[in-house]
């Protein structure tokens, strides 16, 4: 197995997502633009203002983070798209579907049937994103299917038939949702400045656990949510794909709903920065209802147990983690979560959890939640926000011990509590056996465990690292450590920009810079038998060096070596105002003096932009 995987995305100039799906281009692709004529249905937009009235009035109770609504539709793809050929007599199907100015939009089918050999896919208007292809083994047992979000106002629907096939695809599609949030809020950077990014140094010890966290884009009646759950292992550790959450996640969720719920796995940045490019995502599409615990957070643990409607594939590198159901308050840990549809986020709490019952502070030694209070650590102070229902919390011991509920918590108050469903309540105490248990699904046979370790049958290997820094000024100095999953035997780092440029070993360490702009960084690993390659594009930002700071009259800015086609900079004061702009001026010999006429004295940002990159610098004028 040989993977260039980050390479590969930032050469490629459009999004190829991994809803379980294989792969490849449509026929339309190797076309040009002229050629594609096809039907746009353009549909009704909601009443946005209504939309937000209610959002505003239900923000101050539990509930999932709502990003889009419903737009009823009845599309046949059959019926309403057009068809034209492809080289050799391909014949392919094509609808357009277009809701103005939507920031994404998410196809509901009532009917999902590709016929052998035929191809399905869906994608942006741009192409910049593209899923697919589906094909007959994608077919659900019950009808209903989903795909996943695709960003802006107009999606394309593609299906590609086989050369000689007469059958026809039935592709009937009955809600079209319409995202309102600016899609960006869920791609990367939308939670709280406060977060953390879990492969940040706080995430070092909860490399397995983070691998079962998932954020969830669930389908409520005429509803669009964000919430996070976790696959949860069982007593047989046979990779059931039982996954949990929150009940009050699509609390009207009806059956069909959520067979048509899109659970994102692997979702996170591969450092402690927040990525340049969009990360990928690993989905299913489709899950059952199992159990849940009793509406109300005074009438149960709020807990939601649902099966999965695939087994995830080995790629996924899956983990389910074990629990702890003895209702002893666990001293430390933390909650991994998608706090507003964001990238994997690590929260952090080291005083141990209190017992008590939902929203109040006195504790309850027979409560049914957990309320824990976050800790600062070394790059944040993690709390949760809307889209973090129904995360797991786990103990020392990377066991689960309760699910998020809500709470107050927030960056703008960090030490509020949040609550969490207890996993000893959900575990037996909410009702029936049947429909709001934990016990008959995660110890079928009953055998009366008080705790269960995880497991991942995912750990291939993967190659992974991250830096001790990222941005440095020239000549600065960066060490790496190795954080692959497997059991690599052999190491091999190149070092673009970097002195030396290569390296043979786990983890190496002074690695100069010396040069100003961004450079990517290469990992390959090997086990002996199977190799891995991870490149991370602009992984290391090298800023230009400022002389004099503090400045008086005039500040030079040293480019180094690096040949640049121009220079712009702009001064700004610490309340973010526009101070001293400089004519932008082509240059040649890395050397940029600026006078400071005019100038106050005081702190400064200098925002530097040249072609290769720009740089936000401090500054102190005297």
């Amino acid at each position: 197995m040989t993977r260039i995987f980050n390479l590969f995305f930032f050469l490629l100039p459009l999004l190829v997502s991994a809803q379980i799906s294989e792969g490849g281009f449509p026929y339309s692709y190797n076309m040009s633009s002229d050629d594609i004529k096809f039907r746009i249905i353009e549909l009704q937009a909601p009443n946005l203002d209504a939309v937000i009235e209610e959002d505003n009035a239900m923000e101050s109770m539990p509930g999932p983070y709502r990003i889009g609504v419903a737009m009823q539709a009845d599309i046949d793809l059959l019926r309403d798209g057009t068809w034209s050929t492809y080289k050799a007599g391909r014949p392919f199907l094509r609808l357009g579907i277009k809701a103005e100015n939507a920031r994404g939009l998410i196809l509901y089918y009532r009917y999902f049937s590709i016929p052998e050999g035929g191809k399905l896919f869906v994608y942006s208007k741009d192409k910049e994103q593209l899923i697919g292809a589906f094909t007959s083994m994608n077919n659900p047992s019950g009808g209903y299917f989903a795909t996943e979000l695709i960003k802006g106002d107009e999606v394309v629907i593609e299906y590609d038939a086989p050369a000689y096939s007469t059958a026809d695809p039935v592709i009937d599609i009955y809600q079209v949702h319409y995202v309102y949030r600016e899609t960006e809020h869920f791609l990367k950077g939308a939670s709280g400045p406060c977060e953390v990014n879990v492969n940040c140094p706080e995430g070092q010890n909860w490399q397995n656990e983070k691998r079962s966290v998932a954020k969830i884009v669930l389908k409520a009646g005429i509803g669009t949510y964000l919430c996070t759950g976790a696959l949860v292992n069982n007593t047989r550790q046979d990779s059931t794909p039982y996954f949990l959450t929150a009940r009050h996640c699509g609390t009207n969720a009806s059956l069909s709903d959520y067979s048509q719920w899109v659970f994102h796995f692997n979702y996170e940045s591969f450092s402690c920065e927040d990525p340049l490019e969009d990360p990928p995502s690993y989905t299913i599409s489709g899950s059952s209802f199992l159990a849940q615990a009793p509406e109300g957070t005074s009438a149960g643990s709020d807990f939601k147990l649902l099966e999965l409607s695939h087994k995830l594939p080995e790629n996924y590198n899956p983990y389910f983690p074990g629990w702890n159901r003895n209702g002893q308050a666990s001293p430390s840990g933390v909650c991994i979560h998608h706090p507003k549809g964001d990238i994997k986020k690590i929260s952090t709490y080291t005083a141990a959890l209190v017992s008590t019952a939902y929203g109040q502070a006195t504790v309850d030694p027979d409560g049914k939640y957990w309320k824990v209070v976050w800790a600062e650590t070394e790059n944040g102070h993690g709390v949760t926000e809307g889209g973090s229902s129904g995360s797991p919390i786990f103990d020392p011991s990377g066991q689960i011990v309760g699910t998020l509920t809500g709470g107050l918590a927030s960056c703008n108050d960090l030490t509020a509590p949040d609550y969490y469903g207890k996993f000893s309540y959900h575990w037996s105490s909410n009702g029936s056996p049947g429909g709001a248990q934990l016990r008959p699904y995660l110890d079928p046979d009953n055998s009366g465990v008080q705790r269960l370790d995880g497991f991942g049958y995912g750990n291939i290997l993967s190659a992974n690292f991250i830096a001790d820094t990222t941005v440095i000024s020239m000549g600065g100095r960066v060490t790496f450590t190795d954080w692959s999953n497997g059991d690599p035997e052999q190491w091999y780092w190149t070092f673009y920009g970097g002195e030396p440029s290569s390296y043979s070993g786990q983890d190496p360490s002074g690695i100069t810079y010396n040069d100003y702009g961004s450079y990517m960084v290469i990992l390959s690993v090997s086990d002996g038998e199977y190799g891995d390659t991870l490149a991370r594009k602009d992984y290391i930002r090298v800023s230009p060096n400022i002389y004099p700071n503090p400045a008086h009259d005039h500040v030079v800015i040293d480019f180094g070596r690096r040949q640049l086609e121009f220079i712009e900079v702009q001064v700004y004061d610490i309340m973010g105002r526009l101070v001293r702009e400089y004519a932008s001026i082509e240059e040649t010999t890395g050397i940029y003096k600026i006078f400071l006429d005019n100038v106050n004295s005081g702190t400064y940002i200098l925002r530097v932009k040249t072609n290769i990159m720009e740089d936000k610098l401090r500054l102190v004028v005297y």
